[in-house]
């Protein structure tokens, strides 16, 4: 089993550091969601198979069955990073999602609005394509998903409207595409990436633009990247996620593509973290340069690897949180990734 102590071992590269910022006060959990609306981020659902009792709200509504959750909580946190303090970082439960229990759904927000839909029932059998929006306060039923009920899906809100495409819908990985238009609450078909079927890909949003990477399909583990951008809304194929160059920058590139990762931006560049590959825990974080469509290491994730955590980014600062490490040890630690930071081992 793995510790929740700082890794004492050096990383590959120590540009940046990860900062312990506290536990998360609801049960630990993976295939959670998360938004950022407000400058404040939100997270919730999940699973924990290890999870029993009586977990209800003030109402006294179930927030748990059969290890499946849909609780809801917001991080408070000061307004500008607090170095290597992990004071004023707290907790608070806000309203449950509705509808019914799952995990491995997707969460984004549109605006100062965020979205929860799909992911897998409480049974663990059927999937789910309803989907609600969440003000900071109330939560309100929206149409359903069009496509198929899946799990495992990406979701981003892109200027005016959001997407949820890719996915596992119990019988098939999928790529489908729909947008949703929060203005007359309806979806639409949107394109899709010409690339493989895939499940538990990542993304990026960043100046109007969506990056979508990674994931497995139904026999290997992908190393394609697409841009969609808002005012075409076509899909750009970028540079392949694999060392086919005779240069240099890419000889470590085979490290970067996994499943169920998470994600963050910060001045201006995409970080990847955490997932898993193979049956493989992966910490190694690697950054990712729009500009230039280039990957370069960074420090790895600190303490214990995970798969299905939840990554955000809130008032330009990235946060990696929650997740599972082998098939049952559930965490609820939160970690900031400080880029400008060197490794540090004893933080």
């Amino acid at each position: 089993m793995g510790s929740c102590n700082k890794s004492s071992s050096t990383p590959d590269t120590e540009e940046g550091n990860w900062v312990k910022r506290g536990q998360f006060d609801g049960p630990a959990r993976a295939g959670a969601v998360s938004f950022v609306i407000n400058d404040t981020a939100y997270v919730g659902t999940g699973i924990n198979k290890n999870a029993t009792g009586n977990y209800v709200d003030e109402n006294g509504n179930l927030l748990l069955q059969n290890g499946y959750l849909k609780d809801f909580w917001k991080l408070s946190m000061p307004p500008v990073s607090t170095g290597n303090d992990q004071t004023g970082y707290t907790w608070t439960q806000v309203e449950e999602l509705p509808g019914t229990f799952r995990a491995y759904a997707v969460g984004f927000n549109i605006g100062n609005t965020g979205y929860v839909g799909t992911g897998i029932s409480s049974d663990g059998i059927n999937f789910l394509r309803d989907f609600y929006a969440f003000d900071g306060k109330v939560w309100t039923a929206k149409a359903n998903f069009p496509g198929s009920a899946r799990a495992y899906a990406v979701g981003f809100g892109l200027g005016s409207k959001g997407y949820i495409t890719t996915g596992f819908d119990g019988a098939n990985t999928v790529k489908d595409n729909f947008s949703y238009d929060p203005a007359s609450n309806s979806w639409s078909p949107a394109q899709s990436i010409s690339g493989d079927k895939r499940r538990g890909a990542s993304s990026f949003v960043y100046k109007n633009k969506a990056y979508l990477f990674c994931g497995y399909s139904s026999s290997s583990y992908l190393n394609d990247m697409w841009v969609l951008d808002s005012t075409t809304l076509k899909w750009t194929q970028l540079r392949n996620i694999t060392n086919t160059s005779s240069d240099s920058y890419d000889d470590d590139y085979s490290d970067i593509y996994r499943q169920n990762a998470s994600t963050f931006v910060i001045d201006g560049y995409g970080y990847l973290t955490a997932g898993d590959q193979g049956g493989t825990l992966i910490s190694k974080t690697w950054r990712y340069d729009f500009a230039n469509d280039v990957w370069l290491r960074r420090t790895a994730l600190e303490r214990t690897q995970r798969t299905g955590a939840v990554g955000f980014t809130v008032r330009n600062r990235g946060f990696v949180g929650t997740g599972v490490y082998g098939s049952s040890s559930y965490l609820e630690d939160f970690q900031e990734f400080m880029p400008n930071q060197t490794y540090e081992a004893n933080d």
